[in-house]
């Protein structure tokens, strides 16, 4: 199978058209009535990947794509982006909790950096939504831009390291998901990914200031970064987190209620956005784990109902990670 490609399963599944990938365990029948593919993950991290060699350029991904049944009280699926290598190395992108989160995987299936990045409320047993993932490479820099819509909204955007060729496939854990239609073609339309600058240093001296769009870049040395971050290319990466609460007050109540948020962690020096994360609905408590211990950070919490105004903290240390930490 070759891009571009668009599938509604009016006639069946088109043999050759995808295959199981990561853990498998995954059955994939031909719904003639509803002229779908119903997919059946089991409870393990397996992904129906396309027939697709792996991109190096451009291209986009979409389904049209509805929750069956689930294992899990929460929905949890999604995209998984394969690098062709191994059972699983790439980048997963799903709903998880309640949430979009993102996260890396090794070839062997050791998972890293899982991140919450959009709301996912909706996700529950019936509901149905067109999902689109747009994947843009900018190889002279060493990034891939991320683009993640559901229906038609663009709910997160943002560039990450890593990887020279995806392979878009849709993953699914515990849960069984009928798939209407999908679709993809090369290309985007997205703009070059821009590098930092600032308007007060010159060009040779600009492209040496430690920030992440340039501690990304393929290639980049900088003798602030140590060995271990350099090699994950992420300046902030540490042994050190951040734990906080978000909670609303309550008048006459004897204890404030926890929220669900989302929370910014700023690097109060160069205001760079570190991690972003989501706080639990029922304890109201967010982590920032692995993260650099040398800045002074400033928290901030969000809220999307735009009932409340946003709540800041700073000067913010980090702490040792506890032994017992993963």
């Amino acid at each position: 199978m070759a891009y571009p490609f668009e599938e509604t399963f009016a006639a069946g599944i088109p043999a050759g058209f995808a295959s199981n990938g990561g853990y498998g365990n995954i059955a994939a029948t031909w719904n003639e009535e509803e002229q779908a593919a119903d997919l059946e993950f089991m409870n393990t991290q397996g992904f129906w990947r396309l027939n697709l060699a792996p991109l190096a350029t451009d291209f986009w991904c979409e389904m049209d794509v509805e929750i069956v049944a689930s294992a899990l009280q929460s929905p949890h699926f999604g995209f998984w982006l394969w690098t062709g290598v191994g059972g699983y190395e790439g980048y997963r992108l799903c709903v998880y909790n309640g949430q979009w989160a993102h996260s890396y995987w090794t070839s062997g299936g050791s998972e890293y950096e899982q991140i919450s990045v959009a709301w996912a409320g909706w996700a529950a047993v019936g509901a149905r939504r067109t999902v689109r993932l747009d994947v843009k490479r900018q190889a002279s820099i060493g990034v891939w831009l991320l683009q993640l819509s559901v229906e038609g909204e663009v709910i997160w955007r943002d560039c990450k390291r890593w990887f020279d060729g995806l392979q878009p496939a849709i993953f699914g854990y515990g849960i069984t998901l009928r798939l209407h239609r999908i679709a993809g073609d090369a290309g985007t339309g997205f703009a070059d990914i821009a590098i930092a600058t600032h308007r007060r240093l010159p060009a040779a001296l600009m492209q040496r200031v430690l920030i992440p769009e340039h501690a990304a870049r393929a290639g980049y040395a900088h003798r602030g970064l140590r060995r271990k971050a350099g090699l994950r290319n992420h300046y902030y990466h540490g042994d050190h987190q951040i734990v906080g609460t978000v909670k609303q007050r309550k008048a006459g109540a004897i204890a404030d209620a926890p929220l669900a948020r989302r929370v910014l962690l700023v690097d109060e020096t160069t205001w760079v956005i570190v991690r972003e994360t989501w706080s639990d609905a029922q304890t109201g408590i967010y982590r920032f784990a692995h993260i650099s211990p040398m800045p002074r950070y400033l928290v901030m919490a969000f809220d999307h109902t735009r009932h409340l105004r946003a709540v800041v903290a700073d000067q913010i240390s980090a702490t040792p990670l506890s032994e017992t930490t993963p």
